[in-house]
């Protein structure tokens, strides 16, 4: 099967302006130190429901433009091999793609410093943010996903598990080992707010010097 590349969008047409919307997100994340140049990805549900956008390979993040962003039709995504150019890591958003729930068109992959710090420390992110209220009244935290190769299969299907737990409702984050997050939202910029939330919470976390959460959970019912 031939993959096609979507022509260049038409900024001025306005086909989609989630799509200003999902390059500056990216550009805020890199201004945050949350990506290096070339690292991240995001994709979008298409306006018109045919397939997603999704971030190219190789490409600039700190200067992704919306025409650089790669268009992959409901037939590719079904039936077709990896498009030439897409992200590395279309697999699992491919697979989250298709296990949204409706009013949800974004998936967002980053790398923030503090959150996959906080990981490494051997916190558990979703009993972090337990105590913190200002995560946990807007943004559901997933288990944390364990270390493994970037862009595999085994990566994209464990944070596809991750995302579907078996009681409750699905997390808005979810963490990698070793790695960094995937968010998904409403609009690009809902995604990046969970992602902001959690990284200020494992900030202040580690700031403080504490190791588990269960300590700061015991030492707070102590006062």
């Amino acid at each position: 099967m031939t993959i096609l590349h979507s022509d260049p969008i038409q900024i001025a047409a306005g086909r989609d302006a989630r799509l200003d919307q999902a390059c500056e997100v990216m550009h805020a994340a890199y201004a945050r130190g949350w990506i290096t140049h070339r690292d991240g990805n995001i994709s979008m549900r298409a306006e018109d429901g045919d397939g997603l956008w999704i971030s190219q390979s190789g490409v600039v993040k700190a200067r992704l433009r919306p025409e650089q962003m790669l268009r992959v039709s409901a037939e590719q995504l079904a039936n077709g091999p990896v498009p030439q150019g897409a992200s590395g890591e279309y697999a699992l958003h491919r697979l989250l793609q298709a296990r949204l729930h409706a009013g949800y068109d974004t998936v967002l992959h980053l790398h923030p410093t503090h959150i996959v710090a906080a990981m490494y420390a051997g916190h558990d992110l979703r009993e972090l943010c337990e105590t913190f209220p200002e995560v946990t009244r807007y943004s559901r935290v997933g288990k944390n996903v364990g270390a493994l190769p970037a862009t595999s299969e085994e990566l994209a299907a464990a944070c596809v598990a991750a995302f579907e737990p078996q009681f409750g409702p699905m997390p808005h984050i979810v963490g990698l080992d070793r790695h960094g997050v995937v968010a998904i939202g409403h609009s690009p910029w809902d995604a990046f707010e969970h992602v902001e939330r959690l990284e200020h919470v494992c900030q202040m976390v580690l700031a403080s010097g504490v190791r588990h959460a269960g300590i700061a959970r015991t030492s707070a019912q102590a006062v």
